[in-house]
């Protein structure tokens, strides 16, 4: 074989190495953030939030943990992200009891094989109207 043609198959060879590093990390162990779409909302109103993976595409029919107005801190409710990672939480409740405990926050996502876990630090605050 030419000289050449030995560089050429030493590129190829570590251009197929390289599409396997990467094609394993686009399939395994994937980082994931969440946004959400408000930091205050009135009573009664909705506001979704998202699960997006780093290569920007949405995470589909993953379990979402969340705290709710009312509940103590160590009970935690769920929601379901849909097909384009979107999850909503409808008709947002206001406690006229417990002015401090009106806020929907600690957004978790506990992550499986291919996704890691997330968490959304900030919280939204419920106003009543």
């Amino acid at each position: 074989m030419e000289k050449q043609s030995y560089y050429f198959l030493i590129l190829l060879i570590g251009f197929a190495i390289c599409i396997g590093i990467f094609w394993f990390q686009f399939n395994n162990d994937v980082t994931t953030f969440m946004i959400v779409n408000a930091t205050e909302i009135e009573e009664g109103e909705s506001f979704k939030g998202a699960l997006i993976d780093s290569y920007g595409q949405a995470v589909k029919n993953k379990t979402i943990t969340y705290h709710k107005p009312g509940y103590q801190m160590g009970t935690l409710v769920t929601t379901q992200t849909d097909e384009n990672g979107e999850f909503f939480i409808e008709n947002a409740e206001y406690l006229q009891d417990a002015p401090n405990e009106n806020w929907y926050g600690d957004f978790t996502y506990a992550g499986d094989g291919k996704y890691q876990g997330c968490t959304y630090e900030k919280n939204v605050t419920v106003i009543h109207n």
